[in-house]
């Protein structure tokens, strides 16, 4: 069978999200369907936190680079600052890396409340937390900073809004990686076939998700891109496998 082809891993993210895992892909002979489940447009906060602030916090990668457009970096991050940079995963604090900032706080596993707990271990009583996200509901993360007594400064950054994802004929896939809760179940509500297919995530809460929606088997990855390209080769070579 040639490598290129067979049974693929569907990706659901932005295509401008997929570009490195896709190539890494390739690169091994595993064919890849993209059907992007999520789409985000940059916007600019309504307004900039006045004064200092404690701890700056990311969500994602879409995240830095709309704080980089919206130069939020330059004005919460001078030269010298004791600000904590806090990042929600690897993928993330590498985009930080990449403008030349240091995450000082990057949780294992990659979820808001393992980061929360990071975050109230170092900061001090009633600080100011900006904190760097989407358009979508506050997370765990935030209910948890502010039970603790912290005051939560959001720097919208994205908007969320739904694509629209194909019904599509069944077709052989290998794996299909479930970016986030949303690109799971916007997914599935089109194609409930792919239910018994076999799903990976990086969080607890896209495996839930995808328990709740009735997938039959959900495998949870590493957070970084050489787990997801190592765990994406596997199920590709399985499936080619199988009878």
């Amino acid at each position: 069978m040639d490598q290129s082809t067979g049974p693929a891993v569907v990706l659901t993210r932005e295509t401008e999200d997929n570009r490195e895992l896709a190539a890494a892909l390739a690169e091994r002979g595993v064919a890849v369907r993209e059907i992007p489940c999520l789409a985000t447009r940059y916007v600019s906060p309504d307004e900039m936190p006045g004064g200092r602030v404690d701890a700056l916090t990311f969500s994602s990668r879409r995240g830095v680079r709309g704080a980089v457009r919206a130069g939020i970096l330059e004005a919460l991050l001078p030269p010298g600052h004791d600000v904590i940079v806090a990042a929600v995963g690897p993928a993330t604090a590498a985009e930080l890396a990449v403008n030349k900032i240091q995450a000082d706080l990057t949780p294992d596993p990659p979820e808001g409340s393992v980061l929360a707990d990071l975050l109230l271990e170092r900061l001090s009583p009633a600080s100011r937390v900006a904190v760097v996200r989407g358009n979508l509901r506050a997370g765990k993360m935030d209910e948890a900073l502010t039970a603790a007594g912290h005051t939560l400064l959001p720097l919208v950054v994205y908007e969320n809004f739904e694509p629209e994802v194909p019904r599509l004929e069944p077709f052989p896939v290998a794996g299909i990686f479930a970016a986030s809760p949303s690109a799971a179940r916007r997914l599935v509500e089109k194609n409930p076939w792919m239910l018994e297919e076999s799903f990976f995530v990086i969080g607890r809460t896209s495996a839930a998700e995808l328990e709740r929606l009735g997938a039959k088997e959900i495998t949870r990855m590493g957070a970084g891109h050489r787990d997801w390209v190592e765990a994406l080769t596997a199920a590709r070579r399985r499936a080619a496998s199988s009878p």
